[in-house]
């Protein structure tokens, strides 16, 4: 299990390290200032801040999603290697979307960021659904924030098909969303515990 993780962990650095790789492009004229240099790349590294942003909230959902685990299956095996497939793409549309979101770039951004939040939704059903994987029973029914997700960036790349700015702009609705849905999981989790 431990090297499970442990394989999982480098890849995600190893993603999250890919974004900075369009950053490095960059050229300063000799005129350049910080400044200039900074809204002239503003795309890019808006592009960099938002995916280093969702990587790192996506790992720390599957680590939430591993912590009771202890024990493998095949299936478990090949539900996390496809959620590792998903992560060590999203560089490549992020990359995409730092030049232009039209012509289907925005939409396969949030598409990318749609499928890891389904494999979250499918990893952790998964381990619910197998208490024998894991150190003790979990609790299930904790998925509303990966449903949440799931509904605002399907939203967001239909959207995204008609109008790409709009599409990727409407990402940022996922944080209230997920604050909403973070406040009803503790209030059920309150009232399980107090019943």
């Amino acid at each position: 299990m431990h090297r499970l993780l442990a394989f999982s962990d480098g890849v995600v650095a190893i993603a999250i390290t890919l974004l900075i790789l369009p950053l490095t492009e960059i050229e300063a004229g000799p005129d350049a200032t910080v400044g200039t240099v900074l809204v002239a790349n503003n795309a890019a590294l808006f592009a960099f801040a938002l995916s280093f942003a969702v990587i790192a909230n996506y790992w720390t959902i599957h680590h939430d999603i591993f912590r009771p685990v202890r024990r493998l299956d095949g299936h478990l095996l090949k539900l996390n290697l496809l959620w590792l497939a998903a992560i060590v793409f999203l560089p490549f549309p992020t990359a995409l979307i730092a030049d232009r979101v039209e012509g289907g770039f925005g939409t396969l951004y949030i598409g990318t960021l749609l499928v890891v939040s389904v494999l979250n939704l499918v990893l952790g059903s998964y381990v619910d659904r197998h208490p024998e994987l894991t150190d003790s029973q979990p609790a299930g029914g904790g998925h509303l924030e990966a449903v949440v997700a799931i509904a605002v960036f399907a939203t967001a790349a239909v959207i995204s098909l008609f109008f790409p700015r709009v599409g990727v702009w409407s990402l940022l609705l996922l944080f209230p969303a997920l604050a909403i849905a973070g406040r009803r999981t503790a209030r059920t989790s309150e009232s399980a515990t107090k019943s």
